[in-house]
């Protein structure tokens, strides 16, 4: 009887630990889309970059990256042109947990005409861990390919 105790707590143990992740994923995107977030390059802190919505007071800067995440799992980023203005790129982007860690992947398809090899679309993948997200600052750690 004494197994069958240590098991059914055990197992009850595990149960609420699934459940409490499936939550802490669900808060953290319900965060995360439908902001555009814009790079706050002054709060990053131990190798995260941090990005606050488009609503705060941003002091002066050259130019800010942004990214909007959608319901729908599309994306658009707000990237700096080589003329200083800004420009669009639309794509994809795939959330999961992985080794306790919540990661974000991005497809990016970027169009951009290339008068030397007549190529004017290429696809950018990117991958982030997101360190920590709360309603007024978002931080994520650029995840190495290999």
């Amino acid at each position: 009887m004494k197994l069958f105790t240590k098991l059914s707590v055990l197992f009850t143990f595990f149960l609420f630990a699934i459940l409490l992740m499936a939550c802490q994923t669900e808060d953290i995107m319900k965060k995360v889309v439908g902001v555009t977030w814009i790079r706050s390059f002054e709060d990053d802190k131990e190798g995260a970059q941090a990005y606050r919505p488009e609503t705060y007071k941003f002091p002066p800067a050259r130019g800010r990256e942004g990214w909007e995440f959608k319901k729908d799992e599309t994306l658009t980023k707000q990237a700096i042109a080589p003329t200083d203005g800004y420009i669009s790129q639309r794509g994809k982007w795939t959330f999961y947990t992985q080794k306790d860690k919540y990661i974000l992947d991005i497809i990016l398809e970027i169009v951009q005409e290339n008068i030397d090899t007549k190529e004017d679309e290429k696809i950018e993948r990117l991958s982030y861990e997101i360190v920590s997200v709360s309603d007024s600052i978002l931080f994520v750690k650029p995840i190495q390919k290999k």
